[in-house]
């Protein structure tokens, strides 16, 4: 086998390997915010420049994971922010250091656990800051999150 085949057979092999890393919801329904509902409030109270329709809020969450389905086996726990009104927002959160801290905007997810699964769940306290254009926020919207274990 000439070896320009033999390396675009290791490319298409290694891209086929990781799209078989298996992705499943996991049950959060333990998870449980400190505060209900989140007062917006505008970022800046004079707002100047790119700043001036930007809408901030903080909630405090106890997440609660249920992993016990992938004990004593490896994987990498994904936060989502699925596609939702009101659409151009940002999501961003620190932990205790149980989970990783990081940032989302709508349609995407973020890596916060990975390695062994080694207790039945994972748990942390998460604050979560969630900033918004107030130029979109014609009525309340609920935000969506959910929690994906891609297993190895």
């Amino acid at each position: 086998m000439r070896p320009r085949y033999l390396f675009a057979f290791c490319i298409i092999w290694l891209a086929t390997a990781a799209a078989h890393a298996k992705t499943t919801v996991i049950d959060d329904s333990g998870t449980l915010p400190y505060n209900a509902a989140v007062a917006m409030r505008w970022q800046q109270e004079q707002p100047r420049g790119a700043a001036r329709n930007q809408l901030t809020g903080t909630l405090q969450l106890r997440v609660r994971l249920n992993v016990s389905a992938w004990l004593r086996r490896t994987g990498r726990i994904y936060m989502v922010l699925p596609a939702q009104q009101p659409g151009a927002m940002t999501a961003a959160w620190t932990t205790q250091g149980r989970l990783l801290p990081g940032q989302l905007v709508p349609g995407t997810r973020a890596l916060v656990y990975s390695g062994p699964i080694t207790t039945p769940f994972i748990e942390d306290v998460v604050q979560l800051t969630i900033t918004v254009d107030g130029r979109r926020m014609l009525q309340t919207y609920p935000v969506n999150f959910r929690f994906e274990m891609d297993k190895e």
